[in-house]
């Protein structure tokens, strides 16, 4: 089940092809359209938005946390309305012939504060290091390592309170479990694995960053399935 075949792998796919058209035509016009709204709001819309393009629907309850709510990992979107220089969260995925996607993106209406600037630049960093990692045969503690190693040295290593990621397929978390300890000792990627990278930096009271792409372990390397940019925009999302 870890190791997905041709169809498995089509099938997830379509269903980040989905996830991401949807949160595009959601930010077309730009964030600062979001202001104002509520963070339930906008996470409906864009449950609506992943049905319409033809999914099954969203792979899990979708994450929207505006300003200081996007330092709480698994925040429940609620009445808390969108402002002007906040960050906002997204944490989504759709579901298409039962298999999901899983993806992360932080949004700034308005101007990017420097603080948010700063950690944005730290998990990007850091994602791309724990991407690089991913390859068959090493031990899925060495991804969250280098991803853990660059959050650290920029002295918020105590703000990553998470995993580093975890496998996707029919469920939102399956194996392989890219952390600190594996389930085993030896516990290595495989080619056909499709895993998340999410690093994140969680400044409670003031907001937070996570990044997250699906990636295809391969016998090289990876392959990163997640085609939205990660540069961060202030008037908008674009692609890279």
């Amino acid at each position: 089940r870890a190791i997905k075949d041709s169809g498995e792998l089509k099938l997830i796919r379509q269903a980040i092809r989905i996830a991401q058209s949807a949160f595009l035509e959601l930010t077309a016009n730009g964030p600062g359209q979001l202001i104002g709204r509520t963070e339930g709001q906008v996470a409906a819309e864009l449950e609506y938005l992943i049905r319409q393009a033809g999914a099954q629907g969203a792979a899990f309850d979708i994450i929207v946390a505006a300003g200081a709510n996007s330092s709480k990992p698994h925040h429940t979107p609620g009445a808390t309305k969108i402002k002007f220089d906040q960050p906002v969260l997204f944490d989504w995925g759709a579901k298409v012939g039962g298999y999901c996607s899983d993806l992360t993106r932080v949004v700034f209406p308005g101007k990017i504060p420097p603080k948010f600037r700063e950690i944005y630049d730290v998990v990007r960093q850091a994602q791309q290091a724990g991407i690089d990692a991913v390859r068959a045969s090493v031990r899925c503690t060495t991804p969250d390592a280098a991803a853990r190693a660059v959050i650290e040295q920029a002295g918020y290593g105590e703000q990553f309170t998470h995993s580093l990621g975890h496998g996707i397929g029919l469920d939102i978390h399956e194996a392989p479990g890219l952390a600190r300890k594996s389930a085993g000792a030896s516990e290595v990627l495989r080619a056909g694995m499709v895993v998340t990278v999410e690093p994140g930096i969680y400044l409670p009271g003031l907001g937070g960053v996570r990044i997250e792409d699906d990636v295809l372990v391969t016998a090289t390397g990876c392959r990163r399935l997640t085609r939205l940019g990660r540069r961060i925009q202030e008037s908008g999302v674009r692609s890279q």
